[in-house]
């Protein structure tokens, strides 16, 4: 019973261990460049920064949802992110490269990325 209490409170810290700090730069599809998100645009007069096909934020902190946001939009890609206003054009049978900036070495796991039809 003690080693399954201490697995216990194992797991209970691992949701605090648990952030995303990552945003895709940009996605390569049939050897055109689009721009992806970037939070230098922070910066950017609000309405000047490049239309970008992901989702952006103008949050500066590249990251964690607290747990009581969990249920909201937050945790799709991040505080206050927006759809992204463009659009890759993609052909069937073409390679799609995306490019992540640099994440921390101390973070491990999956990193996906989900891709949906535009119409």
């Amino acid at each position: 019973m003690r080693s399954f209490s201490a697995l216990l409170g194992l797991a209970a810290c691992l949701p605090e261990l648990v952030s995303a700090h990552g945003f895709v730069r940009g996605i390569r599809a049939g050897g055109v460049w689009t721009a992806g998100s970037d939070p230098v645009w922070f910066y950017s007069p609000a309405g000047q920064g490049p239309v970008t096909a992901g989702w952006d934020s103008r949050n500066q902190d590249l990251g964690f949802v607290e747990p009581a946001a969990f249920g909201t939009n937050d945790i799709a890609c991040h505080k206050s992110a927006t759809a992204g206003k463009n659009f890759v054009n993609v052909n069937a049978g073409q390679t799609i490269e995306i490019y992540w900036n640099t994440w921390p070495d101390s973070h491990k796991g999956p990193i996906i990325d989900y891709i949906a039809p535009y119409n």
